[in-house]
């Protein structure tokens, strides 16, 4: 079965997964529509909802990343995964954690050393216990970026995202 962070939505390749509490959906659908992303789909948990949209703007030529912080006001959070931040050269994945408006902590899955935001080294504890990271890491496993995001999910205490 193929894991969600390599393909989260048949027939999207460029799709990224919000998982969001502290907003409502609503005000998410209407922020991304806000900067010209295409929302894919969404569901809503006990806890967090999930929102997949489109990464790419529908205008030409707008290539950036959505600006998550805009649209995660205080007492939000969103959990976003770039699953194919661009397929054509064939770079993994990218993760942002956003609290209040902030870039709490973000990094590239080809580099998880590499750490931005407020609190690069939140997740650090658990990318190193999942040997990702540090002396013990393993980096010539095939499934490094699926336990990346198991990482990160347990850690933020995430749904579970089935795919079929």
């Amino acid at each position: 079965m193929k894991h969600w962070i390599h393909g989260a939505h048949p027939h999207h390749e460029e799709t990224n997964v919000v998982f969001f509490r502290g907003l409502t959906l609503d005000a998410l659908v209407r922020g991304v529509l806000g900067q010209r992303r295409m929302p894919l789909a969404y569901g809503r948990g006990t806890d967090w909802g999930l929102m997949m949209h489109d990464m790419l703007s529908w205008d030409s030529g707008d290539f950036g990343l959505a600006h998550y912080g805009q649209l995660c006001p205080d007492g939000g959070e969103l959990a976003v995964f770039v699953t194919e931040p661009c397929v054509g050269k064939a770079h993994g994945p990218w993760f942002e954690y956003y609290r209040d408006g902030s870039l709490i902590t973000g990094f590239s899955f080809e580099n998880l050393c590499d750490r931005v935001g407020e609190e690069p080294d939140l997740l650090l504890p658990v990318l190193m216990a999942a040997s990702l990271v540090g002396p013990t890491a393993d980096l010539e496993r095939d499934d490094n970026e699926e336990r990346t995001v198991q990482a990160i999910t347990g850690f933020l205490s995430l749904p579970e995202l089935e795919m079929p």
